[in-house]
């Protein structure tokens, strides 16, 4: 009976040490990524940001500012955003990072949107400089009306029901007229 409750003794105490070990190493590898990252070793202290997430068992919010400013220099805004967010809820204007996490969660915020501006203006950008688009049938559904040929619109008295001004009642374009219409080339009335 003694010898069960020593093994159990030791048992509790050795995963307690674990514990703590695995604690002492998380902030000593969060303090190198803070190092890193002042040193402008960003993708280093990315790594050692993770290492740290992975061996401490509750995150310091100090980890959330660290990782979120980290994310903003290697190009990751929306993870940016959300770390930097986590940490401002977290410590509030009282947080000795605050103004910092403030100052990159709003440099974050416009790089994040500017970088959505870019992908939709390069979309846009590919499908009109598209000589043509090669359509998988000599007939295409009509994207304005899904192919009903009927235009459904809220009005005062009820729906209004309208012919599709780009395929008619039938639905349905060629080829080229779709090709047209993805230039722009095609007048619709909504113009």
């Amino acid at each position: 009976m003694k010898y069960f409750f020593l093994i159990g003794f030791l048992f509790i105490t050795h995963i307690g040490l674990g514990q703590g070990i695995m604690k002492r190493d998380g902030l000593m590898k969060m303090d190198q990524g803070a190092d890193a990252m002042a040193d402008g070793k960003y993708v280093i202290a990315d790594e050692l940001f993770r290492e740290a997430m992975g061996l401490l068992e509750k995150l310091p919010s100090d980890l959330a500012y660290y990782f979120g400013r980290n994310s903003f220099h290697l190009g990751k805004y929306k993870q940016s955003i959300n770390w930097l967010t986590k940490y401002v809820e977290l410590k509030g204007t009282p947080g000795k990072f605050f103004d910092e996490a403030s100052r990159y969660l709003e440099l974050s915020t416009i790089a994040f949107q500017k970088q959505k501006d870019d992908i939709l203006n390069e979309t846009v950008k590919k499908l009109t400089e598209e000589e043509y688009y090669d359509c998988p049938a000599p007939i295409v559904m009509c994207p304005v009306c899904q192919g009903t040929g009927v235009l459904i619109t809220p009005g005062k008295f009820g729906a209004i029901y309208q012919t599709c001004p780009v395929s008619g009642l039938s639905g349905r374009m060629t080829c080229d007229e779709y090709n047209e219409y993805l230039k722009g080339e095609l007048y619709t009335p909504f113009e």
